[in-house]
């Protein structure tokens, strides 16, 4: 006979030893009921909890800004767009540094990105 131990290392904190797991079981088939249960409606016979209507964290008038706030960016960059010279030889500054470009769509661009704060933020 053997007086050999079984090599184990001993269980500390966080280790578990394991023993014999317990062996999975195939879950049973539901046992066949009447045809008079089967009229019954499911409603009525629901085990699932009630739907709660979950609120949005927007409502339609925060897209509705949304969209103006992304459309007024997107006309302010249209309004930036452009600058060829009429001419290759010659150079007019008011083309490229004109009050559209200058002043009208950084305006746009900000009141863009304001409107789309304001969207966000509103409750």
């Amino acid at each position: 006979m053997s007086t050999k131990k079984p090599n184990r290392k001993p269980a500390g904190p966080g280790r578990q030893e394991k023993e014999n797991p317990t062996p999975r079981t195939q879950p049973t088939a539901r046992p066949s009921t009447g045809s008079t249960e089967r009229v019954r409606s499911s409603a009525s016979t629901s085990t699932r909890a009630p739907r709660v209507k979950k609120d949005l964290i927007f409502n339609r008038n925060n897209y509705i800004l949304l969209g103006a706030a992304g459309l007024a960016m997107a006309l302010g960059i249209i309004l930036m767009a452009g600058g060829s010279m009429p001419d290759p030889n010659t150079w007019d500054e008011n083309i490229i540094y004109g009050p559209r470009r200058m002043v009208i769509a950084p305006i746009m661009m900000l009141g863009g990105v304001v409107l789309g704060i304001v969207a966000i933020f509103r409750k």
